[in-house]
């Protein structure tokens, strides 16, 4: 029973601080791409870099990644740090997208963690899955959320 709880316990700690180094690694992975874009494509004019574009297209490879990753014998518990990185930049690209209407952004981000619930479920994932899920839309909201 003490192993169980030490367990528990460990990942309640491994998780979050993980995770957000995984979120870290994202952001920086992000801005080495944009940075490249810019740099190569867009010297002459770089505030006319498409930063939508390839937010919203590095996010859709990192959920890819990730799915690609599920299939692998990796542990649950890394496969949930590594949850953290796509799942977070996933909402973010959505709610910097419909910033200018905060109700889409807002619907549009419970609707992606009620899909990513769902399939929790549906395929019968650990506790884990779910904590990391939170700790995303967390994550995610306090970074991109507007501000007034």
């Amino acid at each position: 029973m003490k192993s169980n709880n030490r367990s528990k316990l460990l990942s309640l700690v491994l998780i979050p601080t993980c995770g957000l180094l995984v979120l870290a690694l994202c952001y920086l992975g992000y801005f080495a791409v944009y940075m490249f874009i810019e740099s190569v494509f867009f010297t002459n004019n770089p505030t006319s870099v498409p930063a939508g574009i390839i937010r919203s297209s590095y996010a859709i490879v990192l959920i890819a990644v990730y799915l690609l990753l599920l299939r692998t014998k990796l542990s649950d518990l890394i496969k949930t740090i590594i949850l953290i990185g796509p799942m977070t930049m996933l909402i973010i690209t959505v709610i910097l997208t419909l910033y200018l209407t905060p109700v889409f952004a807002a619907l549009s981000t419970i609707l992606i963690t009620a899909f990513c619930i769902f399939l929790m479920y549906k395929y019968r994932k650990p506790w884990i899955y779910y904590y990391a899920s939170a700790i995303s839309v967390v994550a995610a909201i306090a970074y991109a959320w507007p501000r007034s």
